[in-house]
């Protein structure tokens, strides 16, 4: 079971679609091809930014607890500054790191689901922040 859902989520194309059909649907966003289009790339881009913090989520500051500062520092291990990453990004993190971290803990299998959670959450809420942000402008 693991397996598949790892599989599932490796390609960025496949999340972006699933994850921009869902989150139209949950937003009621209307938007041209050209838009929509444009939107699909920053959400790719957002996975590929996701998909390299992924790789060090853990409690990186030794607190006990994983935490909004374990994500910054997990983007900083990954070679990115954080104060250059979209605020809409961030935030999305904070929520897919709730979705990764938890199976991230579980010895072996852990960090297999970890990844593709905190990916997918990621880009979700990404796309959900994106689109609700073209409402208001």
């Amino acid at each position: 079971m693991w397996q598949k859902v790892k599989e599932k989520f490796t390609g960025s194309t496949d999340v972006v679609t699933q994850v921009f059909d869902r989150a139209v649907k949950e937003t009621g966003a209307a938007l041209d091809s050209e838009a929509a289009t444009k939107l699909k790339e920053a959400t790719k881009s957002a996975i590929d930014t996701a998909r390299k913090v992924s790789l060090y989520l853990t409690d990186l500051n030794g607190d006990g607890k994983f935490d909004s500062e374990d994500i910054k520092l997990a983007a900083e291990k990954a070679g990115l500054a954080w104060d250059k990453i979209d605020p809409d990004l961030k935030t999305a993190m904070l929520a897919g790191g709730a979705a990764g971290i938890g199976v991230n803990f579980i010895p072996f299998v852990g960090q297999a689901v970890a990844v593709p959670a905190f990916v997918v959450t990621t880009a979700y809420f990404y796309m959900v922040a994106k689109l609700r942000g073209i409402g208001r402008k």
